[in-house]
């Protein structure tokens, strides 16, 4: 999915569970996002691609996007939240990024246990770049929406 996706999705979730906080915005949209990040060398490495294909995929993808990466930031935010006193901005990060995750895993081409198997795993909500589109912008326009809903 598309980071503004991922974004608006999280805000959602997070309001509905902690509360509507727009102080948490730029928290959210961050930590919604930061995992996403890991694309750009191979976007920039293969721009032409990418532009043609409208598409990436998990080779795209380092270790640090996979359950792995997930187990590594679950061990930091825990070790952090030790020594931090704001445990519900520790809660609201780990969401954000296990929200995305779960995400990129449902809807997308993943190899969720890079890097001791390269095997993607792909869930098959579509089967034609048309339908990911389709998919997608649906998506995405439902979730500003619903954001904008929640603002105003």
């Amino acid at each position: 999915m598309n980071s503004l996706f991922h974004f608006l999705f999280n805000y959602i979730v997070v309001s509905l569970i902690f509360g509507q906080k727009p102080e948490l915005i730029p928290i959210v949209a961050f930590f919604s996002i930061m995992l996403d990040l890991d694309h750009l060398p191979y976007v920039i490495k293969n721009f032409r691609s990418v532009l043609r294909y409208l598409r990436f995929g998990s080779v795209s993808r380092t270790r640090s996007h996979e359950l792995f990466g997930l187990a590594i930031v679950s061990s930091i935010i825990l070790f952090i939240s030790f020594f931090y006193r704001n445990l519900i901005i520790l809660q609201i990060i780990l969401l954000c990024i296990i929200l995305h995750y779960t995400i990129d895993f449902l809807i997308g081409h993943s190899r969720p246990f890079n890097p001791y198997s390269k095997q993607e795993v792909f869930l098959r909500f579509y089967s034609t770049l048309k339908q990911r589109v389709l998919i997608e912008m649906t998506s995405t326009i439902i979730a500003v929406i619903v954001f904008w809903l929640m603002i105003f």
